[in-house]
Formats: structure tokens, C-alpha cells, sequence
């Protein structure tokens, strides 16, 4: 094992280094995918497990061996990595159809993120085949499961490339303000449940700045477009003294660097503040461009059946087969049939009578009449009237009525306390999960949770889905089963 991650000749991270949070900042073609990798490359090596959330399809290229010209090498063997979804992949992201449409498998996607950590496995979750709808969706399912499960499982770090499609400073829409509630939480609080993470980007300035500016490790490859700079400005303000004379070399020097050349900046300890040239990738950069050259045919990935059977043994365990147990025997009260002093009842009646009344009433007594009253009488002189008797079926719908306070924490008194204040009394408006988005924005209420309550108000009669063209809405109504109470000034009363 490594004493740390020699991600260059002029630097080596310590071990500890798994649970910082970097923020990866360069324009297109600088080298910041390569230089993570880099960094993935020896957390692997060093038996740290990694998972690179990938919306672009290249992170595949790790489990791809190379000589030092970085053409496939297929005598050396790339790393034991899974690929789920994506091209490449070892195993599909689940997903399923509803009502004709492609939907996030939920319950498939939590039980695989259980299977990786219990596999001990590295993997790479490739979305790029999916809508970035559906990708923002499966984002945010997969990191808010592996940021409550990860915790006894050991140390992992997470790889977050093109950051800002998950976690933007612009959040629209529900899939979004979900995703981005995930990486936020990852980012400000994954080192309590031993994750780590690295933020990749090419736009600095559209990443979401809550996310970015919880980074506590800075790898800026070339920068040359104001806005982005002044996002890295922005992070370097809030961590280092504003009279620090490096500062304005340091912002100069960023237009200048070549590719693979990056300063790192770590402000706690241990301190570094560094120039380097990232080491050569030990495994595939596969870029488009490398797939127009001729070499680009010798690709072979590494064999991963070994991890991908441990994993099925997580996901798909075998069922447990148990005895079988004979049938227990149910003592039945025996029929009383009174018969006619001139004939008996016919055996076939019998039976059938025995049979209804067991089926109905199990510890019954059956008086059964021969011959049978001159109504019940018929061409069959063995036919028997059986008489059923339904229930009547009385459904009763409980509808809550809600007390919700002025400054609610739920996600569900949230929207409901911004439906009261923007809908007038008449209900005509209508809302899409949009517009709820950015009135619980205006109100500065954040949109975590927002799918569940919305599916519970729905389910509550508070909202009611309204179809126009294609475009879902819901219409507020129920609000004389609401209240709205002013928390201040009851507490002022």
C-alpha cells in the first residue's frame, strides 16, 4: 500500500486526502478529466474505492491498460473498475415504464448502490444515454443513498464530472434542486460518513456557489474567461488573507499554464500551495479525439467478472428455499341433514350442500330439507337452491385537514404556506413543478423534498394534476382544510 497518492514527480497527497472535497476548474482541453483521473488512478491503486459519476461517457477508459504513449496496451491490464449504463457497460442502470414513459427505477437503483458498497467495488455510473432530466434523476437517488448507507463501509471517494449539470447556480425544476441537494450534502457533510469528493468543470462560474465554495482543496488547470476566474477569486477570498502578496501572481499565472500544469491549493494543514505538471494517466484518456486515430481498434478493458459476480451476489441474492410443509388439517363440524322418512338425501346433494357451507361458514350446521318446498321445486328433482348473501360496502375517504406555521421545515409546509400566499381564493391558477420551484426560491425556501410533497398532496386532494397539451400542471384547492398560523405572533401574544 501507498503512503499516499503521487498524483505528480513534485507532489504527493496524503492518504487523508480521500475525504477532502477538490474543486477541479479549467477551460475545455486543459486537462482537468485527465488530472482526476490521475487522482482516481491512485486512490485505486492504494485500495481506496472511487465511484465518477460520468454524464459524458468517458470514464470507462480506467479499466483500459496503456504504454507510455497512452495507446491501448492490452498486456497491461487497466483497473478492476465497474461500468454501469453507458456503452461500456459491465451491468444497465435500472429503469423501468410507466404508463409508456422511461422512469428511474427507484427501488433497483437504492438496492445497487447497497450492492457497490457491499462488493466493495469501484464503479463508474454512466448516464450519458440518458435525457438530462432522467439523468439528474438517477444522480440524485444514487449520491442521497450512498451518503446515508456509506458510512461503516470505509473510506470512497466520489468523482463528480461536468459538476455543474447536477449542481448549477441556477436551479430549475425539480430534478434539478433534487440533484443538487445530494451534492450539497455530499460536499458539506461527506466527510462525517467517510465519502470524499471531486468537483470537474469547465465553467467555474455556473457551478452552484454553495457547493463550490465548500471545497477545502483547489486544482485550477488554465483559466481565461473573467466570470470563471472570478469564481475562483471568490473561493480564494473566503480562504486565504486578502493581503496575501501571491494572490495576484497567482491569478496572473492561470492564463499561461499548459495543459496538464495546475497550482493546488490546500490552506489547511497539511498546507500546499503548488505548481505542478500532472504525471502521465496509466490508463485511458478516451476522448473523442483519440477514437479517430487507427490505434483507437486495440481497445481491450480489463476483466472485471470477478467484482461483477460479487456484485450480483449483492444485488441478486439466491432465495432462500425452505421446507415444505404439509398441509395442516382443519377439523370441519359435521353436516346435520335431516332426511325424509320416505327417501334419503341423494349423496351428490350432500356434497354439494357440505361444500357451500364449508366455503362460507366453516363450523356451520346444515339442516337440508328432502323433498324440497312446491317454489324451490324444478324439472331436476336433485337440484338444490343455495342462497348467497352479499355485503353491503361502505367507502370512506379520510381527507386530513393541515395546521401549517408561518415558517414550516417540511418540504410539504413549505409549498403549501407559498400555494396559500400566491393562489388567489377562487383556485384559477395553475401551477407546474417550475413555477413552484421558484416561488419557494422567492420566499427563499429550499426545494429539497419537493417530488415526495407533491406526490402527498396529490394523494391529500390538495392538488389536483391538470394536463395542458403536455405540459403537467396542478390546481391548489382544499384550502378551507388548511391553516396557516403566524408562529410569531402567537409566541408574541
Amino acid at each position: 500500500m501507498t503512503e499516499g497518492f503521487k498524483v505528480s514527480p513534485q507532489l504527493t497527497l496524503p492518504v487523508d486526502a480521500a475525504t477532502w472535497t477538490f474543486a477541479c476548474l479549467a477551460i475545455k482541453g486543459a486537462g482537468k478529466t485527465y488530472a482526476a483521473c490521475d487522482l482516481a488512478e491512485e486512490m485505486v491503486k492504494a485500495g481506496t474505492p472511487i465511484i465518477a459519476l460520468d454524464g459524458l461517457g468517458i470514464w470507462w477508459g480506467l479499466r483500459v491498460g496503456v504504454d507510455k504513449h497512452g495507446n491501448p496496451d492490452s498486456s497491461k491490464p487497466g483497473l478492476p473498475i465497474v461500468i454501469f449504463g453507458g456503452q461500456h457497460k459491465d451491468l444497465p442502470i435500472p429503469f423501468k415504464f410507466e404508463r409508456n414513459r422511461q422512469i428511474v427505477d427507484e427501488q433497483k437503483l437504492k438496492l445497487m448502490v447497497k450492492a457497490i458498497l457491499e462488493a466493495r467495488v469501484s464503479a463508474v455510473l454512466d448516464t450519458s444515454e440518458f435525457s438530462k432530466g432522467m439523468q439528474r434523476r438517477i444522480v440524485a437517488i444514487f449520491v442521497n443513498e450512498l451518503y446515508h448507507l456509506n458510512a461503516p463501509y470505509g473510506v470512497r471517494h466520489v468523482f463528480i464530472e461536468e459538476a455543474d449539470l447536477w449542481c448549477p447556480q441556477r436551479i430549475v425544476g425539480p430534478e434539478l434542486a433534487a440533484s443538487t441537494g445530494a451534492i450539497d450534502d455530499l460536499v458539506r457533510r461527506g466527510g462525517n460518513f467517510n465519502l470524499g469528493c471531486t468537483l470537474i468543470t469547465q465553467r467555474s462560474a455556473v457551478l452552484n456557489k454553495d457547493v463550490l465554495t465548500q471545497a477545502n482543496c483547489l486544482i485550477v488547470l488554465r483559466i481565461l474567461h473573467k466570470l470563471d476566474k472570478k469564481a475562483v477569486e471568490t473561493w480564494v477570498e473566503s480562504m486565504a488573507q486578502p493581503d496575501d502578496p501571491r494572490i495576484k501572481k497567482w491569478y496572473d499565472s492561470l492564463r499561461e499554464l499548459e495543459n496538464g500544469e495546475a497550482w493546488i491549493w490546500h490552506p489547511q494543514e497539511p498546507v500546499i500551495f503548488k505548481r505542478i505538471q500532472f504525471r502521465k494517466r496509466e490508463t485511458l484518456h478516451a476522448t473523442r479525439e483519440f477514437f479517430r486515430r487507427p490505434e483507437a481498434q486495440a481497445v481491450k478493458m480489463m476483466d472485471v467478472g470477478e467484482f461483477v459476480e460479487k456484485y450480483r451476489k449483492a444485488f441478486e441474492p439466491k432465495p432462500q428455499v425452505r421446507p415444505v410443509e404439509k398441509p395442516k388439517l382443519i377439523p370441519v363440524a359435521p353436516v346435520a341433514v335431516n332426511p325424509s322418512p320416505e327417501r334419503n338425501l341423494p349423496p351428490l346433494v350432500q356434497e354439494a350442500i357440505r361444500e357451500q357451507e364449508i366455503a362460507h361458514h366453516p363450523q356451520a350446521t346444515v339442516i337440508a330439507r328432502w323433498p324440497p318446498e312446491p317454489q324451490q321445486q324444478q324439472s331436476n328433482p336433485q337440484s338444490v337452491l343455495i342462497q348467497h348473501t352479499l355485503p353491503n360496502v361502505i367507502y370512506q375517504r379520510n381527507r386530513p385537514d393541515l395546521l401549517v406555521p408561518d415558517e414550516p421545515s417540511s418540504p410539504i409546509g413549505r409549498v403549501l404556506a407559498v400555494l396559500m400566499k400566491e393562489t388567489d381564493k377562487a383556485g384559477n391558477k395553475l401551477w407546474t413543478g417550475r413555477g413552484i420551484t421558484e416561488a419557494l426560491a422567492t420566499y427563499q425556501y429550499p426545494a429539497d423534498g419537493l417530488d415526495e410533497a407533491l406526490r402527498t398532496l396529490i394523494h391529500w386532494e390538495f392538488l389536483a394534476p391538470v394536463m395542458k397539451g403536455t405540459v403537467l400542471s396542478y390546481r391548489f384547492q382544499g384550502r378551507e382544510r388548511i391553516q396557516l398560523q403566524d408562529i410569531k405572533q402567537t409566541l408574541s401574544a
